[in-house]
């Protein structure tokens, strides 16, 4: 904040507590990437991730260290000691010769170094005290409604929000959801909560929220092309306080990008973690597509994963598998959708409620059967007639946005009698 502006911050509410921003910290997945690219935007809320530390091992040690200094309310140079030793004994340091999966191009890349810790500390830390401070804010929007922009905090302070230092807004203003800190690599910049009360007596007045200057960006690794805010890195071109709410679909992306085996164990605790989030934003995504909100809301979504049971088996059994992640493609079932269903359709299972319970469906497997390169799943269910769902998942399907793994894909969906199921000459992938 500006050395002109002086504010009377009692009564106020104290610091973040680090408990919030460790409940931040410690809820994110893995992301393997070689480059800062391959994470991009929301994915941060949900993963954990360093360039070109390309094993679940490594990323678990360096997350870890992170997590044990947050704790313990801990220090860069306390950081540096943890992870230092452990990554020269790995080999981890210095400038070494690696492979670009993207590209299977050898570069010259620089590992370990102290410069690289100071980055993934920093912006490790910033990003959980960022959302902590968020969800407070939130909590406490009737008390507190408005907020201080507070830069400047930097030894070299950036020049794009130089002229948001000092500016007050509601704390509902459509303008923090792009632009409350942190924004950039190495940005310091705060938001503060303030009172009416606070307002009146330090002379404050609620100002104009500044226009947004956009500039178009391009995602060097993907080819993805963006509208972003200048002032934002667009790695950071996401609101924050979503965590919550979007973490299920986040975790399942990111998990879509990495081998089946290790999204597998990523997500290996769905059933009571990831996956009710994950029902809630499906059951909405459905909702909007029979809207006719296609274009806008996309036409695929998470629904579920493979346990690395299951992936274990299948890979045993030579399956054309690429991904732990199970996508419901509403193209693919856009029969079973809209109110123009026969009643024999609809004795089967058809309707928007019947489609939207698929990943509560995925959670309740009974049976895998392995049929070609589909995948037959008995889910139980509620039915009144003691029918289960049947739900087929194809593996070989092509066209992963990120990467040119095959995808999985529900294709289609029925209520069964269980005992009307032929197994004969399917493999079992459950035993």
């Amino acid at each position: 904040m500006s050395k002109s502006l002086k504010i009377d911050l009692k009564p106020v509410l104290g610091a973040v507590d680090p408990a919030e921003a460790i409940a931040f910290f410690q809820q994110k997945g893995y992301r393997i990437g070689f480059d800062h690219h391959d994470v991009w935007q929301q994915e941060h809320q949900a993963a954990f991730t360093v360039a070109k530390a390309m094993q679940m091992s490594l990323l678990s040690e360096f997350k870890a260290a992170v997590g044990e200094v947050l704790a313990k309310g801990g220090t860069q140079a306390d950081f540096n000691a943890m992870i230092t030793p452990r990554l020269i004994e790995r080999g981890w340091w210095g400038k070494q010769e690696m492979v670009d999966p993207a590209t299977g191009e050898a570069k010259l890349v620089l590992l370990g170094s102290p410069r690289r810790l100071q980055v993934i500390y920093e912006t490790n830390l910033a990003t959980a005290y960022a959302e902590g401070q968020t969800e407070r804010i939130k909590a406490n929007t009737k008390l507190f409604p408005f907020l201080l922009y507070d830069g400047l905090n930097s030894i070299h302070p950036r020049d794009s929000h130089r002229p948001w230092d000092g500016m007050v807004l509601r704390a509902d203003d459509p303008w923090w959801d792009s632009h409350m800190p942190i924004k950039e690599y190495g940005c310091k910049c705060t938001a503060i909560q303030l009172t009416s009360a606070m307002m009146e007596r330090n002379g404050y007045a609620i100002s104009k929220a500044p226009p947004e200057v956009m500039r178009t960006v391009v995602n060097k690794r993907t080819g993805e092309e963006m509208q972003v805010p200048v002032g934002v890195d667009p790695a950071f071109n996401y609101p924050h306080g979503g965590r919550r709410a979007n973490l299920a679909r986040f975790m399942m992306d990111t998990a879509n990008t990495t081998s089946a085996r290790i999204g597998a164990q990523v997500l290996r605790n769905g059933a009571t973690t990831w996956m009710p989030a994950l029902q809630s934003g499906f059951g909405e995504f459905v909702g909007r597509y029979v809207r006719g909100e296609r274009q806008e809301a996309g036409r695929s979504y998470p629904v579920g994963a493979l346990t690395p049971a299951m992936v274990g088996a299948l890979e045993a059994a030579g399956a054309p598998i690429g991904s732990a992640v199970v996508m419901g493609n509403l193209n693919k079932l856009s029969h079973l959708l809209g109110d123009k269903r026969g009643e024999v359709r609809k004795a089967k299972g058809s309707g928007e409620a019947f489609v939207a319970t698929l990943p509560t469906l995925l959670s309740q497997v009974g049976e895998a059967w392995l049929d070609g390169n589909a995948l037959v799943l008995l889910c139980t269910t509620d039915d009144d007639l003691h029918r289960v769902a049947k739900v087929v998942v194809r593996m070989d399907v092509k066209g992963n946005r990120k990467t040119d793994m095959l995808s999985n894909s529900v294709v289609s969906m029925e209520l069964i009698d269980p005992k009307s199921f032929k197994r004969s000459g399917l493999k079992n992938v459950l035993k």
